[in-house]
């Protein structure tokens, strides 16, 4: 599989009318942070494109340097926040609390991988067709099992079949990467992840088809016709 500048622009290209149906099925704001997922998705790997585009020589290095910190802004401290934050902002009230843990959690871990990421120093090299990006983490593995928890945990404990699968592709991805290729885990992963946010929208697509008192006080189930 090839990764280069000219995939990751096929790649947020193809999620931007993703993202804008997704968010057409926004009703209420709690859903505003699990439907704009393919929108920031897209961003990021337009992002990436600047970092190719860098690695290449066509833009200065300024312009990586920067595209290369907001991407791993984006995919270290922000995601394992995010993703628990969304989905439990979706869930029943009842269900709320079998989240709760996983939110706390990625709140940890985005605090640690924020002083990783600003410690610097940030390197960017390109290797067999991929970006690697180079954070010095302390107990790297440690705080990686923590991020896979937190951000694919809250998922598979959704009552929600679309986001379970979202949640279980995931991590299947996850697991693919991390053993084929864990070099370039952040750049490799966040493809694949933007990919698998067209899930975003089945689940907004289905949500939509519930009555408009579960969608605001939530629903354990969507319905199966």
């Amino acid at each position: 599989m090839c990764f280069s500048i000219e995939a990751d622009v096929v790649a947020g290209v193809a999620l931007l009318p993703v993202a804008a149906l997704s968010l057409r099925e926004v009703r209420h704001v709690r859903e505003v942070p699990f439907a704009a997922l393919p929108l920031l998705f897209a961003l990021h790997q337009l992002t990436e494109a600047l970092v190719w585009a860098g690695l290449d020589g066509h833009v200065s290095a300024n312009v990586e340097q920067a595209a290369a910190l907001v991407y791993v802004l984006f995919a270290f401290p922000v995601l394992p926040t995010l993703v628990p934050t969304a989905v439990l902002l979706l869930e029943p009230k009842g269900a709320r609390l079998r989240v709760a843990p996983f939110v706390a959690l990625g709140l940890v871990v985005s605090a640690q991988l924020m002083y990783f990421v600003l410690s610097g120093p940030l390197t960017v090299t390109e290797r067999a067709h991929a970006v690697l990006y180079g954070v010095d983490l302390q107990h790297g593995m440690f705080w990686a099992v923590l991020y896979v928890v937190a951000t694919v945990g809250p998922a598979l404990l959704s009552g929600y079949p679309s986001i379970v699968a979202f949640g279980a592709l995931n991590l299947v991805g996850l697991s693919l990467v991390a053993l084929i290729y864990r070099e370039a885990f952040a750049s490799l992963w966040c493809v694949l992840a933007a990919l698998l946010s067209v899930m975003v929208l089945l689940h907004m697509y289905r949500r939509r088809r519930l009555p408009d008192q579960h969608r605001l006080h939530g629903q354990p189930l969507e319905p199966v016709h």
